[in-house]
């Protein structure tokens, strides 16, 4: 089944039922099916066909999801394109995958020259530009195939993913299984479209919930959309959390049942303020562009939001030293998943998922701990870890407590060759705003809250943290 025909679907079964409210108001599941469908029409009449790839870059809204299942539905490969980016960053990815056009809403950097050809969507002019018309030459070998992202590119070069049609229905029905919405449910939504599409804006559209784009990240923004959509899950990162705890408008977002971080850890701090001020648990759920939605801590009593939870349905889990050699409970171990929707290669070097798989597990390059009641806790990248005298280390959590110190904004963590200990932690930490950096007063704070292996030896302080572009600390 084309992908695209997920919205078919659901504007049969909910024709009336809003599936999205943005910035040009509600739009109901018939009246969102029958904009894609003439979107696809446009893009076919412009010339896009079956193989061809082409870069969908806008922000947050309707355009965008209709623009990715209308290519989709063209049979090209889509590849979301955040409009953040600079132009040289966009112009990599148009070039490394060859891309054959791409299509944007006009909202960030110009991203291809070329004569621009206007495609009507709505009311709203949508720009396509064509880098290659002529050639036939598919952007991958796969016939199936319908996306492709790039990794994080945390601790190295990112690398292009690859999924087909079937990959991406599995994946979207075990995460429609896992968050388990409904048409009686609205969420919040305020993560990057081209970041997260796969899988939660699709298993959203499957389970006829409605999506609701928040405008801007501003707490009252936020709150205000809540209340005035009446949105029963929020899913968000842990700045979103961050910036919620902290307001001080006293309004509540009474509608509100669950609470869903991802992207990175939570710090429980931030986890509990939350739950605090809104009345509402945070669990975190641990998603993976190769893998999908493997992780999720079940929405209950006992919901802990320092864990990323148990294996959703369909999906196994293994933690491995580095002879493959399953580790107890308790203690760190890389972590490995197979299950529904995995992807189907890396683009460059061209290597499907059998090839990279290890004995049949996909190593996802993070160490975990499974704790004796099951659930599961990511201790860091296994890449970063940084190994003191034989005693492991992970920058994560040494960041979350230098986080926590009141004159530090944010910080990054990382390890340096030592000819004693094999490696010393250090730190480069960004200070709040007209602040001095008082190492000593730094360091007393971090003893008091790590082994004083983890206690960083060097503190250095910079003006910012580099990120990658979906908003991790790049390693």
């Amino acid at each position: 089944m084309s992908i695209d025909q997920i919205l078919k679907q659901a504007a049969h079964t909910w024709p009336d039922h809003p599936a999205m409210v943005d910035g040009d108001g509600t739009i109901s599941y018939r009246e969102l099916y029958q904009q894609t469908e003439s979107l696809k029409a446009e893009l076919s009449e412009a010339g896009l066909r079956h193989g061809m790839g082409l870069g969908v870059m806008g922000r947050n809204g309707r355009a965008f999801v209709a623009a990715m299942l209308a290519g989709m539905g063209c049979g090209a490969t889509v590849v979301p394109i955040s409009h953040q980016l600079k132009q040289a960053e966009i112009r990599s990815i148009v070039s490394d995958i060859a891309l054959h056009a791409v299509l944007d809403d006009r909202s960030g950097v110009t991203p291809l020259d070329g004569e621009p050809l206007s495609i009507l969507f709505a009311e709203q002019g949508l720009r396509l530009v064509w880098r290659d018309r002529s050639s036939d030459r598919p952007v991958t070998t796969l016939a199936d195939a319908a996306f492709i992202r790039y990794t994080s590119g945390t601790t190295g070069s990112s690398k292009g993913v690859v999924l087909t049609h079937r990959s991406i229905d599995a994946r979207v029905t075990a995460a429609q299984s896992a968050l388990n919405l409904g048409p009686q449910d609205a969420v919040l939504w305020v993560l990057p479209m081209a970041f997260h599409f796969l899988v939660t804006i699709l298993a959203y559209l499957r389970s006829g919930t409605t999506i609701i784009v928040c405008k801007d990240l501003l707490a009252q923004t936020i709150i205000d959309d809540a209340n005035r959509h009446q949105a029963t899950q929020l899913y968000a990162s842990p700045m979103h959390f961050r910036l919620l705890a902290a307001d001080q408008s006293g309004k509540r977002m009474d509608s509100l049942n669950s609470a869903i971080s991802t992207s990175s850890g939570i710090p429980i701090e931030v986890a509990e303020a939350f739950r605090q001020r809104f009345n509402c648990p945070v669990t975190q759920a641990y998603g993976i562009i190769e893998v999908g939605l493997p992780l999720i801590d079940q929405f209950s009593e006992n919901s802990d939001p320092q864990t990323v939870g148990y294996p959703a349905a369909g999906f196994e889990l293994a933690l491995l030293n580095k002879d493959d050699q399953p580790v107890t409970d308790g203690e760190p171990g890389r972590l490995a998943v197979r299950g529904p929707g995995l992807f189907d290669g890396y683009l460059k070097p061209w290597q499907t998922a059998q090839q990279v798989m290890s004995n049949g597990w996909f190593m996802t390059g993070d160490l975990a701990v499974r704790r004796t009641d099951g659930k599961v806790v990511i201790c860091g990248r296994e890449k970063t870890m940084i190994n003191v005298a034989g005693n492991k280390a992970f920058p994560e959590e040494i960041e979350a407590v230098l986080n926590r110190h009141e004159a530090i904004v944010e910080s990054h963590v990382f390890g340096q060759p030592h000819p004693l200990t094999g490696e010393i932690v250090c730190a480069e930490v960004v200070v709040v705003k007209g602040g001095l950096l008082d190492v000593e007063a730094v360091l007393r704070f971090c003893r008091s809250q790590l082994s004083t292996y983890k206690v960083p030896q060097r503190l250095m302080p910079v003006s910012h943290i580099k990120q990658t572009s979906s908003g991790k600390v790049k390693r």
